[in-house]
């Protein structure tokens, strides 16, 4: 009995240990499935209503982040944007949003986000949730899913340009940086999208690390 309660034993912290480098692993596939990059100039579908607020701070981001790739030397682009009528549901949006905040990776693709023409698809959602992007490489597909701007910090000035600008990063490679004053900063850092409030209207800007991890990602002649 002893020897079979050992090895009943040995089995079962077999089991925890995999286990435990499963779950450890997660946030690392997460943020592989992010930071991939884009094999095609991928073009930006916003979906919501042609009268939200928030669709010219798409098409400003979108003015932030073409420059950015040219001041870098980098031939990728974004390409044009085009707004549609429709809706991811909010309760898919917020079960994507824990999920890409746990570092899971999330296989399954909205419907609605498969139906929405384009590559990196913008949700302007009446929902309250912590704004995320998601990427499915191999699908060239990324999804950028942005709370409603009536609900903290959103309707704070400056600051749903700029969480817009960030999100997209993540869509193009980029991940966390620990600094407040810069575009990138989040989880696991302290700082939050409360930090791009401002009474200027202006973008954050990226690291010296940020730009020439683009400009690896995207090199001339790639």
């Amino acid at each position: 009995m002893l020897i079979g309660a050992t090895r009943w034993t040995y089995r079962q912290s077999r089991i925890a240990a995999v286990v435990l480098a499963i779950a450890l692993l997660m946030p690392a596939i997460g943020a592989l499935q992010m930071r991939e990059p884009w094999t095609v100039l991928p073009a930006v579908t916003v979906l919501g209503g042609a009268d939200d607020a928030r669709v010219p701070l798409v098409r400003a981001a979108v003015d932030y982040w073409n420059p950015t790739f040219a001041e870098i030397g980098s031939p990728f682009r974004l390409g044009a944007v085009t707004v549609i009528a429709g809706a991811v549901p909010v309760e898919q949006l917020q079960g994507l949003s824990n999920a890409v905040l746990s570092g899971s990776r999330v296989f399954a693709m909205p419907q609605a986000l498969e139906a929405a023409p384009g590559n990196i698809v913008v949700a302007l959602s009446d929902g309250d949730f912590i704004s995320f992007a998601v990427r499915w490489p191999e699908r060239q597909k990324a999804l950028v899913a942005i709370k409603s701007e009536r609900a903290y910090p959103l309707r704070l000035p400056n600051v749903a340009r700029n969480v817009i600008a960030h999100e997209m990063g993540h869509a193009l490679g980029l991940g966390h940086n620990s600094d407040p004053a810069m575009l990138m900063c989040g989880r696991p850092a302290s700082c939050r999208p409360d930090k791009f409030m401002s009474s200027d209207e202006h973008f954050f800007p990226l690291t010296s690390d940020e730009r020439a991890r683009l400009l690896a990602l995207y090199p001339p002649g790639g």
